[in-house]
């Protein structure tokens, strides 16, 4: 095989797994009724920390990759159960924390993305154990969980949801402090809180394969993969 041959199947690949990525996304938006917006913004804000801590192209390949689809496995989750409007009955919440595991799963079926699949089962895990499925502590949790988990309360608390209100950025930065040890790595949250600043959904929206290039740049797949 030539050089030009690998260099066509190389970019092939990597057209593939963008595609691939953009159409899970479409899919979990469809099931859910939830806009890309969020897993965007903490993407990006996971890997501003991931890039702050010094990860490693690799890493930061399978961190992009976990955060942007951390939520899939509820594409398997009955719409009656994600829709309820009320509090969800104990079997409906063993059903519901069933989706880590299954995102992990599917994750598994797509070989560029399966390197992601730590973070997309621990992504529900806690500091002090008390998240799911397994609670798991401290650094039993994949370092690329424990900033997700980071990114992920920011941005829940500092963009409008349907359970919550929004929270000026040093109000959450006070409270992402104050339950570092139990919740949240502390290290992880040091870190953050040194560039803390919610990303610019318009930007994000602009142009979405642009927005995909640039988390997962063709040099950072090929180390991950070709290297």
């Amino acid at each position: 095989m030539t050089p030009d041959h690998v260099s066509i199947l190389t970019r092939d690949f990597y057209r593939t797994m963008i595609s691939v990525v953009d159409e899970l996304m479409a899919m979990l938006d469809r099931w859910t009724f939830e806009t890309r917006t969020h897993s965007c913004r903490v993407t990006l804000l996971s890997l501003q920390i991931g890039e702050s801590l010094g990860l490693a192209p690799k890493e930061l390949f399978r961190l992009g990759a976990g955060s942007l689809l951390h939520d899939i496995g509820k594409i398997r989750i009955p719409q009656e159960i994600l829709m309820k409007p009320g509090p969800l009955s104990p079997e409906e919440w063993r059903v519901m924390k069933m989706h880590p595991q299954l995102g992990c799963e599917i994750l598994e079926r797509f070989p560029p993305l399966r390197v992601a699949g730590d973070l997309v089962v621990q992504h529900q895990e806690r500091w002090d154990g008390s998240g799911y499925p397994n609670g798991l502590k401290k650094e039993d949790i994949c370092l690329n969980a424990r900033i997700f988990a980071v990114a992920d309360s920011f941005d829940a608390m500092t963009n409008q949801r349907s359970y919550n209100t929004v929270r000026q950025i040093d109000d959450a930065i006070l409270e992402l402090l104050h339950e570092s040890g139990s919740l949240y790595d502390p290290h992880v949250v040091r870190s953050f809180i040194s560039f803390a600043h919610p990303p610019d959904d318009n930007e994000i929206m602009d142009n979405m394969e642009r927005f995909l290039e640039e988390v997962f740049p063709p040099e950072r797949f090929i180390q991950t993969f070709l290297s």
